[in-house]
């Protein structure tokens, strides 16, 4: 499943179904470009392990790149 289709899914399962139904793919494609940029943006370094401690798991997130922001 591609990082869009599973943002929309997850957007889709938080609404209730009657809602969800009436949505065209025009809105759900406004919906995932205004909440749902940073589940599909390309990064240099993308790192993500999950550490397993004594105490606990934890995760570990590297992102680098190029900053594109105004």
């Amino acid at each position: 499943m591609s990082p869009v289709n599973a943002f929309i899914a997850r957007f889709l399962a938080r609404v209730p179904r009657e809602v969800a139904a009436s949505f065209t793919p025009a809105q759900l494609q406004a919906v995932q470009r205004a909440f749902g940029m940073r589940y599909v943006m390309e990064h240099a370094v993308d790192l993500r392990r999950t550490l397993r401690l004594p105490w606990g798991r934890y995760y570990l997130v590297v992102l680098a790149g190029r900053d594109r922001r105004p």
